[in-house]
């Protein structure tokens, strides 16, 4: 069986959150200081990671969607859309913000409380794309197998 559209981007989640895990582990308000190089790698491959992510979403995953003839599935993709466009200059700005170990420990207390604040809702994000919108995606290839697996079911009317 092929696997289904979402499992890229499902894998993407969970690659993500290995990044995060190994953010979280530098950011200690006691170890920040002398994990502020480390700190900052773990998010520029963060970024990284997500970056790709949202180009294949934005490729895959809201075309896909929005071609969908399907009662509130263009809508779902909507909504999930223009949250993540609203919430992408407030990353952005993240970004630009703390760019180095040294703006890190100038301010640790701050940048600590803006990386869990971020880490949260992507956290968030990441499970109801999987619970909500993906699904959606998916139901597109099991449709698609359906017909293939069955064609004569289809042509008898049954």
């Amino acid at each position: 069986m092929a696997a289904l559209r979402s499992a890229p981007l499902r894998q993407q989640h969970e690659s993500m959150r290995k990044c995060m895990a190994e953010l979280k582990k530098h950011l200690n308000p006691f170890l920040l200081a002398q994990n502020a190089k480390e700190a900052r790698q773990h998010l520029t491959m963060l970024f990284g990671e997500l970056g790709k992510h949202l180009q294949q979403e934005a490729h895959d995953l809201y075309p896909a969607l929005s071609a969908m003839d399907v009662p509130g599935v263009k809508a779902t993709s909507e909504r999930f859309g223009a949250e993540m466009k609203h919430i992408l200059p407030r990353f952005a700005e993240f970004n630009r913000r703390w760019p180095d170990a040294a703006a890190i420990r100038a301010n640790a207390s701050q940048f600590l409380k803006e990386a869990e604040g971020m880490l949260t809702w992507l956290e968030r994000r990441f499970t109801a794309e999987n619970a909500e919108l993906y699904p959606l995606l998916d139901k597109l290839d099991i449709d698609a197998m359906g017909i293939i697996a069955s064609p004569e079911s289809k042509a008898s009317g049954m």
